[in-house]
């Protein structure tokens, strides 16, 4: 599978209905870092932005591709697990 095939600009779009930038914005994502956590949403927050449990877990598995194909990538694993965290918050 390539980054292409992934497609997570458009899971991105497809969920919160932004863009890359505005996601990142929103859930505290750094170039290395992750800087908000499950603590500092709610889930009608969350669901007010549009980010529902499947989505979040849609763009979460799309970050965990991407750290599978780029190993070196210093943010795709953080963003997933964050992703994950938020989920379960559906729960």
């Amino acid at each position: 599978m390539t980054l292409g095939e992934v497609g997570l600009p458009g899971r991105i779009r497809k969920a919160g209905g932004s863009s890359l930038k505005a996601a990142g914005e929103f859930f505290g994502w750094k170039a290395r870092s992750v800087t908000k956590t499950a603590d500092d949403f709610t889930k009608s927050q969350l669901l007010e932005s549009g980010w529902t449990k499947e989505r979040l877990l849609d763009v979460a598995e799309g970050y965990e591709l991407v750290a599978a194909i780029t190993p070196n990538n210093p943010s795709a694993a953080g963003r997933a697990e964050q992703l994950r965290d938020l989920a379960a918050l559906f729960e």
